[in-house]
């Protein structure tokens, strides 16, 4: 592995924890909790869950040769989406599945 490669992945880890932050912060995702111990395990998982997210984004938009710029920006959007729009993929994806099987 290059010392370029492990740059870029330094500075996607970067972009990625700073869009996850921001994105648990402003969807309000800590707030059902009372305890700490509960606020801090919906961060880790919603940190860990956007930056393998932001980390996927990363990859596929670099394979796509989008340049190493746009890769990270992707990346960096995917992690402030996190989670909530692999979910809504998942249940677009549901649907259309649904339907073309009751048309069956």
């Amino acid at each position: 592995m290059k010392f370029e490669d492990i740059f870029i992945y330094c500075i996607l880890s970067i972009v990625s924890v700073f869009a996850g932050l921001v994105g648990i912060v402003t969807k309000d995702k800590l707030k059902p909790y009372k305890d700490i111990k509960g606020k801090f395990l919906t961060f880790v998982k919603g940190m860990l869950g956007s930056m393998f997210v932001a980390y996927l984004v990363f990859e596929i938009a670099s394979y796509l040769d989008f340049g190493l710029k746009l890769s990270v920006a992707f990346g960096g959007f995917a992690a402030y989406m996190g989670t909530d729009a692999l979910l809504k993929i998942e249940q677009l994806v549901e649907k259309l599945v649904n339907r073309k099987i009751d048309k069956m």
